[in-house]
């Protein structure tokens, strides 16, 4: 099962439980969730990985299930989950988080954003979410509460970890870094919390606000997602590493292009999409052109056994697979194969 995008790791964990004046933001009346996640994601990053984890309960009908479950409930959302393709970055965690305040089981959904300066993880919990257990748990467990304006911050070293498991307090994983508590919008935001604080108080521009994804998420193929990946000038030919030689990839790869822009969409009875934005149509054309001859040749060898179709409209590529195949195609999103490779610039 793949989590979202990314680790944030620094010496030390940071929680801040904010104040009512961090509340600017919330659902735009008619905006799916991704557009809400949008809102709260500084405006100048350049990957998004949005995760509906109530959508995904509901379609396993696990959405009954609520943190402190029973050792019976683990097991069956066990064999519930245990084909899922892509989950909250809580997911591995599920198990041993059945003894903290909050667990995978209270998320709504998940967007996680990076640019090379760093991370930002938004998390929305569920309304009736008790944020005050959730500071209480958080001291109990080992953090060490103090004040910062009219904030109350939490702190543990991870040197204090438990050096077998990496668990604080045994029940919160080491993943769980430099946080912030937004009770009124019932959000957890991780990574560069200075950053998404300031976009959720409105003091800077979100992702929803510079619009940089709108084209990409105009080709969604609906607004109920489970999962979308969202790349501006992905990286290109990671698979290969860096000291691939050109005659390397011209083999591997092909004429394949370089997108300006790479979309991945996942929604229940719909295909999956993946949408690769040229900058001509003459690119376009190509790059179709080749991404066909790779799909069924040089993925298929690399084990990607998946129907895929193909077609071009003006200057995008579009690449769709049904909705079982969501396991092999994010597997192959996270190493940037099948559907999502392409050429160094």
């Amino acid at each position: 099962m793949t989590s979202t995008l990314g680790r944030f790791v620094t010496a030390s964990v940071a929680v801040v439980l904010t104040t009512s004046g961090l509340s600017g933001c919330g659902l735009l009346d008619g905006s799916s969730r991704i557009q809400e996640a949008l809102e709260y994601l500084p405006a100048d990053m350049t990957n998004v990985v949005f995760v509906d984890e109530s959508a995904i309960s509901e379609r396993l009908d696990v959405d009954d299930l609520e943190t402190g479950a029973s050792e019976k409930d683990i097991e069956r959302w066990i064999e519930a989950s245990k084909a899922e393709a892509y989950g909250s970055e809580l997911r591995n965690w599920t198990q041993v988080m059945q003894d903290a305040a909050f667990s995978e089981f209270d998320v709504e959904w998940e967007a996680t954003a990076t640019s090379e300066d760093g991370l930002v993880r938004v998390t929305k919990l569920n309304a009736d979410t008790d944020f005050d257990a959730i500071a209480d748990d958080l001291e109990d467990a080992g953090y060490e509460r103090s004040k910062d304006g009219d904030a109350e911050t939490f702190e543990a070293d991870l040197s204090s970890a438990d050096a077998t498991t990496g668990l604080i307090g045994d029940r919160y994983p080491g993943v769980l870094i430099n946080l912030a508590l937004v009770p009124d919008e019932h959000l957890i935001v991780a990574g560069a919390i200075a950053e998404g604080l300031d976009v959720i108080s409105e003091d800077k521009d979100s992702l929803a606000d510079s619009g940089r994804f709108d084209d990409l998420l105009d080709q969604a193929p609906g607004d109920d997602l489970e999962f979308a990946a969202l790349d501006v000038d992905p990286p290109c030919a990671s698979t290969l590493g860096r000291n691939a030689s050109p005659e390397q990839q011209e083999q591997v790869l092909g004429g394949l292009g370089h997108p300006r822009n790479i979309g991945y969409f996942a929604a229940p009875d719909e295909r999956l999409k993946v949408v690769r934005f040229l900058l001509d149509e003459e690119s376009a054309e190509d790059d179709e052109n080749s991404l066909a001859t790779y799909l069924d040749g040089g993925a298929q060898d690399a084990g990607l056994d998946a129907d895929f179709d193909t077609e071009v409209e003006g200057r995008t590529v579009i690449v769709e697979a049904d909705f079982d195949d969501r396991r092999q195609l994010t597997q192959a999103w996270t190493r940037g194969e099948g559907p999502f490779a392409c050429s160094p610039a």
